[in-house]
């Protein structure tokens, strides 16, 4: 890939994305791409997934 096209990308990603990282117990990401390619996900779409599913079930709560 070309220099000028790495920049591009990153520079779209950067405007358009945000990067976001947590710690977990040893073992816990194994288990969180394994449920996400059982369901056909990536590792990221199924924790957005899961993280949206939760907020609605909390807001149902309230």
């Amino acid at each position: 890939m070309l220099d000028s096209r790495k920049r591009a990308n990153e520079k779209w990603l950067a405007a358009n994305y945000e990067q976001i990282s947590f710690r977990a117990p040893k073992g816990t990401r194994a288990q969180i791409k394994q449920w996400a390619e059982e369901c056909g996900l990536s590792m990221a779409s199924y924790i957005q997934q899961a993280c949206k599913e939760k907020a609605e079930k909390n807001l149902k709560k309230s």
